[in-house]
């Protein structure tokens, strides 16, 4: 008995051992010079404009159910159908968090945009855009500049160039962790694996 009970406890230390292996440096996440934030947080840098980010958005939810108090995201605004929409995009986002209206319009947006094909390329579409979610046109005019809405997508872009993000759906955890999804492209299961690196990372120290 006390041989299949060593036998069983060894086997055990051996699976954890494997787990905490499982997932290494450069391979399945980057440690960016950065400091470590003081708050567990993950955040999934995404654009509106973007059919990786449109394709991701199942994982992003499932993402955001598991570990609801962490889980952001932030718009970037590299990508843009015409001159200086992307960052009308980031405005657009913001000023939905502002509403708490971020995940209609986002599923609005990209249903339009992937769903039917018909590019968000104007304010006066993305203006549509908020009506059809809900929000009226004359709420939608006197807040879209609005300085709190512009502040925060100037803080979403500057986030985005400190943390050096040059594409998307890139998702970094606790400000210092960058998942590489290129490292899960052969996983039998994305999510399950994803949830667990991000466990991972989350318990690192700084």
């Amino acid at each position: 008995m006390l041989v299949r009970i060593t036998m069983f406890v060894c086997a055990l230390f051996m699976a954890a051992t494997l787990q905490a292996e499982e997932f290494s440096e450069n391979r399945h996440y980057e440690v960016l010079d950065n400091p470590a934030s003081t708050t567990p947080e993950i955040i999934e840098y995404f654009s509106l404009y973007c059919m990786a980010c449109y394709r991701f958005e199942p994982i992003a939810k499932e993402l955001a159910a598991t570990f609801p108090e962490a889980f952001k995201k932030s718009h970037t605004s590299g990508l843009s159908p015409k001159p200086g929409m992307g960052s009308k995009m980031t405005q657009a986002y913001s000023l939905a968090l502002m509403l708490g209206k971020e995940q209609a319009i986002s599923e609005h947006i990209f249903e339009q945009q992937f769903g039917q094909r018909r590019s968000i390329d104007t304010q006066e579409k993305i203006k549509d855009i908020f009506i059809q979610a809900g929000v009226s046109e004359s709420d939608f005019k006197r807040s879209f500049n609005n300085f709190s809405v512009k502040a925060r997508e100037k803080q979403m872009d500057k986030d985005a160039r400190d943390k050096n993000i040059t594409g998307t759906p890139t998702l970094i955890v606790n400000g210092k962790y960058k998942i590489l999804m290129n490292g899960f492209r052969n996983s039998d299961d994305l999510i399950g694996d994803l949830k667990l690196v991000i466990e991972q990372l989350m318990s690192k120290s700084s």
